[in-house]
């Protein structure tokens, strides 16, 4: 049975718009939004079970500072040094210094978004005298939430799509945005038939999209022209965000004296795992080197990570169980 059958992406990612201005509500804004509130009331939760270590009547102003200046400056920069310096070089910064600071442009890097949680944690936790791995467990524990919301707001947007697919795939997608990737004469064609059957001529890939979404016969051209893909935002949204948070959330609730820093060990490697595998589905956005793209190369170190975190959780744990002895 076909879920998508080759279902032809039109979703449109302003929700809301304030007619002549400039001023509108987006899906990939209302995502961190919710991934922010959302994981707030979970790390509450914890927190009034005792299942976290931060008090209640501080959690609010410690997910302020996790929010600002880890998921959002951590995310941008690392799609900055990640991604977009490495394709535009020091003379592209040099010619638009102020990409990094336009972030309602998008461009959030989930690497650097887990570094800048990270390190703003572990700082949060030296002033304020918390043990840093338990600090990070809950942390862990929440973020998969912003990342589902995160994936479908990268779907609904219709970037970061996948490879090509059969078209008779069942998940198969149509993706505008991929006619970008088609061959010079390709595109010749397509627009060539887009004039003819409708009088328009999209002057940019973006117009194209639009058009898409309010022309069917615009729909069906651009249909015929791009190859099927897997909607691997979607298959990112549920690995990387649903599953784990689903594992962390009942191992955390059946294992309250768990080891601190346990939890934030089984989100690096769950994550690791979980992002290589759906990168073998997504496009690659960046070079690939030895078959490997530059989000699996990333995520060998978030593993790496993990690993450490489950060392020092259990060493910790071992030491505890030997005073006590």
């Amino acid at each position: 049975m076909n879920l998508l059958a080759s279902y032809v992406h039109n979703l449109d990612p302003v929700l809301l718009e304030v007619p002549g201005t400039a001023i509108a509500v987006r899906w990939y804004g209302l995502a961190y939004l919710m991934g922010f509130f959302l994981g707030f009331l979970l790390l509450r939760y914890l927190s009034s079970k005792k299942l976290y270590c931060v008090e209640k009547d501080k959690l609010g102003d410690f997910i302020t500072l996790v929010c600002l200046f880890g998921v959002v400056c951590g995310g941008r920069l690392g799609e900055f040094f990640f991604y977009w310096l490495p394709q535009h070089g020091f003379s592209g910064f040099c010619e638009d210094p102020t990409w990094v600071f336009r972030v309602w442009e998008g461009g959030m890097a989930s690497h650097g978004g887990i570094i800048g949680v990270a390190l703003v944690a572990l700082l949060y936790a030296r002033k304020q005298k918390y043990n840093a791995a338990a600090l990070l467990d809950g942390l862990a524990i929440a973020a998969p939430i912003g990342l589902f919301f995160g994936r479908v707001a990268n779907f609904i947007n219709g970037e970061l799509y996948g490879r090509i697919c059969a078209e008779d795939s069942c998940v198969a997608v149509k993706f505008p945005q991929a006619v970008e990737a088609l061959s010079g004469e390709q595109k010749d064609v397509l627009f060539g038939n887009l004039y003819m059957q409708t009088g328009a001529f999209p002057r940019t890939y973006e117009e194209l999209v639009t058009l898409c979404r309010e022309n069917e016969v615009c729909r069906e051209l651009v249909a015929n022209a791009v190859p099927a893909r897997y909607p691997s935002q979607l298959f990112e949204a549920f690995g990387e965000g649903l599953l784990i948070l689903l594992v962390l959330v009942l191992v955390r609730l059946r294992w309250k004296n768990a080891p601190a820093g346990v939890f934030a060990g089984m989100f690096g490697v769950l994550y690791a795992i979980a992002r290589v595998v759906c990168e073998c589905f997504k496009e690659p956005d960046d070079a690939v080197w030895m078959g490997i793209t530059k989000g699996q190369w990333l995520s060998f170190g978030i593993f790496a990570l993990g690993i450490a975190l489950l060392f020092y959780a259990f060493k910790q744990k071992k030491c505890q169980n030997l005073q006590k002895n």
